[in-house]
C-alpha cells in the first residue's frame, strides 16, 4: 500500500469521528429528560432547558444549581456478510456529566441568566484485538464538552426567548492497523479543537394546561487543520518500502493532513400537556439536517496528492419523543416515556465508527424532594439500534466495510438540583 492510501485511510477514520459520534449520540443532557424519553423542548423547565430550549429559562420560579452523569455501557457486534464469526466491541463505559446554573433575579423578574456545562459526546469504542476490521478500526475515543452561557428574557406571561453561545472543545484519538507486505503497520492519532455555535428558543405558555417550545441549535463545521497520525513501522525495509526516502530508520513516521466534516442543524418543537396537577405529557419531534454531510474531503497539505473524497451522501433524519410525569406524592414524582431516532445513513454507507440505524429508546425514572430546596433525580434509559446489513455500492468509493451490525447501550441517569 502506498503512503497516499495509507493517509487517505487515517483522515477518512479521523474527520469521521464526528460522525460516529452523532451515530451513537443519546441527549443525557439532564436526568429527568431522560427519565421521560428526552422530552424537553417544550416542557415545563428546569436547568437542563439551557441545552433542549434555552427560552424557558425565564419561567423558571427560582434560581437553580443542577449537577449530573450518565454512565454509558454500550456494545457494537459486527459480523462479516460471508462469514459466522461476531466480533463485539470492548469498548470501557463512558460518562458524559451536564452541569447547569441558573440565577433569576426575582420570581417577577423577566431576566434570567445561565451557564451550562455538559458532553453530548464522550465515549470510547474499541475492539478485541486482531478482530476482522482492525485495519479499518481498532479504538476511537471522542471526549466535546460543551460550554453555552445563556440569557433569557420573559417578554410577557405567555411568550419568553432565550439564546446561549456554544464554546466547544473536542479531543479524538484514534488507533488501527495497516496490511502492508511483510507485516502490519499500526498507527495511532490524537487532534484537539475548538469551535464555536449557538443555540435559541422560544418558550409560550398559551393556558396553564399547555406549553410549546421552539429550538433551533446551530450546526458547525468540525474541521482537523494538519493533523497528525504517527505510524508504527515494524522493520525499516517496510518503512522504506511504504514511505521511501521520507522514513528514517527507528523513528515513527509522521504524516499531516485536512479534513472538514460539516455538522447539522437542529429544528425541534415541543409540547406539554397538564391534564391535572398530577399527570404532565410531553412531546418532541426534531429534524435534523444531515444532508449536509454529502462527502469526506481530504487534502494533504506537505504532498503532491490531489484531493480525495468519499462519497456519504447522508440523509435529514427525524426524532421523535413521547414522555410523561405523575406526582405520587409533594416529594415523589415518577416518570416514563420513548423515542424513536431515524438514522440519517444511506444503505451501503455504514462504517465501523459510524454503524447508525433506526434507534428505540424506552426509559423510567424519578425525582424526590428531600426539603424544598435539595432534590435527587436518576433515571434508566434503554437504547436499542436496528441490525442492520451493510452491502458497499460497487459505483462509489464509501470506505465502507461489508457486514451485519447490532447496536445496544444501558444507561443510568443520576442528578442532584438545589434551588434558592
Amino acid at each position: 500500500m502506498k503512503i497516499r492510501n495509507l493517509l487517505i485511510a487515517l483522515a477518512a477514520v479521523c474527520i469521521s469521528s464526528a460522525s460516529f459520534a452523532n451515530g451513537f449520540q443519546v441527549l443525557l443532557q439532564g436526568t429527568k429528560s431522560v427519565g421521560r424519553g428526552n422530552v424537553g423542548v417544550g416542557f415545563r423547565p428546569d436547568g437542563s432547558s439551557i441545552f433542549f430550549n434555552p427560552g424557558a429559562l425565564s419561567f423558571l420560579e427560582t434560581s437553580t444549581v443542577q449537577v449530573g452523569f450518565n454512565p454509558v455501557f454500550s456494545n457494537i457486534s459486527y459480523r462479516p456478510t460471508d462469514g459466522a464469526t461476531k466480533h463485539a466491541s470492548t469498548s470501557p463505559m463512558g460518562t458524559p456529566f451536564q452541569a447547569y446554573g441558573v440565577y433569576r433575579p426575582s420570581a417577577e423578574s423577566p431576566w434570567a441568566f445561565g451557564l451550562g456545562v455538559f458532553t453530548p459526546f464522550g465515549s470510547t469504542v474499541s475492539y478485541e484485538d486482531g478482530w476482522t476490521g482492525r485495519y479499518s478500526l481498532q479504538e476511537i475515543s471522542l471526549q466535546a464538552i460543551y460550554i453555552q452561557p445563556t440569557v433569557s428574557y420573559r417578554i410577557n406571561d405567555m411568550i419568553s426567548v432565550g439564546a446561549g453561545v456554544d464554546i466547544v472543545s473536542g479531543s479524538v484519538s484514534f488507533k488501527k492497523s495497516v496490511a502492508a507486505s511483510g507485516g502490519d503497520v499500526g498507527f495511532d492519532m490524537e487532534g484537539n479543537t475548538i469551535k464555536y455555535t449557538f443555540n435559541a428558543g422560544v418558550f409560550l405558555q398559551p393556558s396553564e394546561k399547555f406549553t410549546v417550545g421552539l429550538n433551533y441549535r446551530h450546526g458547525v463545521d468540525m474541521s482537523v487543520e494538519r493533523g497528525d497520525a504517527f505510524f508504527d513501522v515494524p522493520n525499516a525495509f517496510i518503512g522504506e518500502q511504504l514511505f521511501g526516502d521520507k522514513f528514517t530508520a527507528g523513528e515513527r513516521y509522521k504524516a499531516a493532513f485536512d479534513a472538514t466534516l460539516p455538522l447539522p442543524n437542529t429544528y425541534a418543537v415541543g409540547l406539554g400537556f397538564y391534564p391535572n396537577e398530577k399527570l404532565s405529557i410531553g412531546f418532541d419531534v426534531s429534524y435534523v439536517t444531515w444532508s449536509v454531510y454529502k462527502e469526506l474531503k481530504v487534502e494533504f497539505p506537505d504532498g503532491d496528492y490531489a484531493p480525495i473524497a468519499y462519497d456519504r451522501s447522508w440523509e435529514d433524519s427525524w426524532i421523535f419523543n413521547l414522555g410523561a410525569d405523575y406526582m405520587v406524592t409533594d416529594a415523589l414524582t415518577v416518570r416514563a416515556g420513548a423515542y424513536v431516532d431515524t438514522t440519517p445513513v444511506p444503505d451501503g454507507h455504514m462504517t465501523p465508527e459510524s454503524p447508525d440505524a433506526l434507534s428505540i429508546g424506552t426509559s423510567v425514572g424519578l425525582s424526590y424532594m428531600f426539603t424544598e430546596k435539595f432534590s435527587v433525580d436518576a433515571a434508566f434509559l434503554f437504547t436499542n439500534k436496528q441490525q442492520r446489513e451493510n452491502i458497499v455500492p460497487t459505483d462509489k468509493d464509501t470506505g465502507g466495510l461489508n457486514g451485519v451490525y447490532k447496536a445496544t447501550a444501558y444507561i443510568p441517569s443520576f442528578s442532584l438540583n438545589y434551588n434558592f
